[in-house]
């Protein structure tokens, strides 16, 4: 109850996201965001991915393998939350990127993997 109930947060969303780009130089977010259904004057949250600059660049010095898993959400919103994750050669485990879809489909994973890969491994 700290941080407020689940509509509260979603609705902070955009502004956490803002925050993170100011403070924490090379750190990259996309928003995606759609048309609400009952009404054509209001959007609402469809995904979200980031990456921070740090991860990335240490990523190039890790084994050239990368895990991806996910796991759902609970709750009024639900979702899933999709990670990317490599290991350095200590084995040692370093998360790269994350997003947040609505499930695990194939267009949320085309999603996630695109940017993945135009930020993490071009």
């Amino acid at each position: 109850m700290i941080y407020g109930d689940c509509e509260e947060s979603y609705n902070n969303l955009s502004r956490w996201l803002f925050a993170i780009q100011m403070y924490l130089s090379g750190t990259w977010v996309q928003v995606v965001i759609q048309p609400w259904p009952a009404s054509a004057d209001t959007v609402m949250f469809h995904r979200v991915f980031w990456t921070f600059f740090l991860c990335v660049e240490t990523f190039e010095h890790c084994k050239p393998l990368i895990s991806i898993d996910g796991i759902h959400l609970y709750g009024k919103y639900g979702g899933t939350l999709l990670t990317a994750i490599a290991q350095d050669g200590n084995s040692n485990i370093l998360p790269i990127t994350f997003a947040v879809v609505e499930d695990e489909t194939k267009e949320a994973r085309s999603f996630f993997l695109s940017y993945l890969k135009q930020h993490v491994t071009p």
